[in-house]
């Protein structure tokens, strides 16, 4: 088993997911995982710590199919004030159809404390298309749907049953193979309501540094239409990471 271990030595802010890259069947044949971990500390004037980690797992048959699992969670204080508390667990399985379209399917369950978010379980599936253009890079564009249950921190907020639309963009281009730039955008109306839906953006840039040793630049963007009561409809974060593979 081929293992990359994703060391993030200087964290700006704290990003949920291991990676953004979109795979490909026959891209990383057999088993393949991943790992993550970040620890900011500061002492003096301010006081504070943030903790995050992860751990991604896959399979590649090479031919037909593949499947990956991730769970990330991450929890920061702030002197002594609790400032972040999240977890995100999602399992995937993609197939192939035709040279250039797969089905998948997918599960996810999520929660974030700060968002009055107890738990966001999802389970769904739909068509990727995959247009392979070496020289500008690999775009593929995703259309499905999915059940969403949601249930609050607060008694304020009711639990919610949605069918939500699920459409997406990602993209991966290589640069002389010791760089590559990745980008991914959801957007998921809800089934009903046109007015309540969830947009997400994340960027990530990772470069060579030394023989396998990269750094990863990432930036992600979210807006929830119609968030709890009492929280934002935006969140941005950025993070910095360095990247051993092996």
């Amino acid at each position: 088993m081929k293992y990359l271990i994703i060391l993030m030595l200087s964290v700006i802010n704290l990003f949920a997911l291991v990676s953004i890259s979109p795979v490909e069947i026959g891209d990383n044949p057999g088993y393949s995982g991943a790992l993550n971990g970040s620890l900011n500390t500061k002492r003096g004037n301010t006081n504070s710590d943030n903790y995050t980690a992860g751990i991604k797992l896959s399979y590649d048959n090479n031919q037909s199919y593949l499947m990956w699992g991730e769970f990330n969670f991450s929890y920061g204080e702030a002197s002594g004030v609790k400032n972040t508390n999240s977890t995100f667990t999602h399992l995937r399985y993609i197939h192939k159809l035709e040279q250039n379209l797969d089905w998948e399917a997918f599960v996810q369950s999520q929660s974030n404390e700060f968002t009055n978010v107890d738990e966001r379980f999802l389970t769904g599936g739909g068509l990727r298309v995959h247009l392979d253009k070496e020289r500008y890079g690999n775009l593929y564009f995703g259309l499905g749907g999915f059940y969403e249950y949601l249930s609050y921190t607060t008694t304020v907020d009711p639990k919610e049953n949605n069918i939500r639309g699920n459409f997406y963009l990602a993209y991966k281009k290589e640069f002389a193979k010791d760089s590559q730039l990745s980008y991914v955008a959801y957007y998921q109306p809800k089934v009903g309501d046109i007015n309540d839906y969830i947009i997400s953006n994340a960027l990530e840039l990772k470069i060579l540094v030394y023989e396998k040793l990269y750094i990863s630049f990432l930036i992600n963007y979210n807006k929830d239409a119609k968030p709890a009561q009492g929280v934002k409809k935006v969140d941005f974060s950025q993070a910095t990471s360095f990247i051993y593979k092996f």
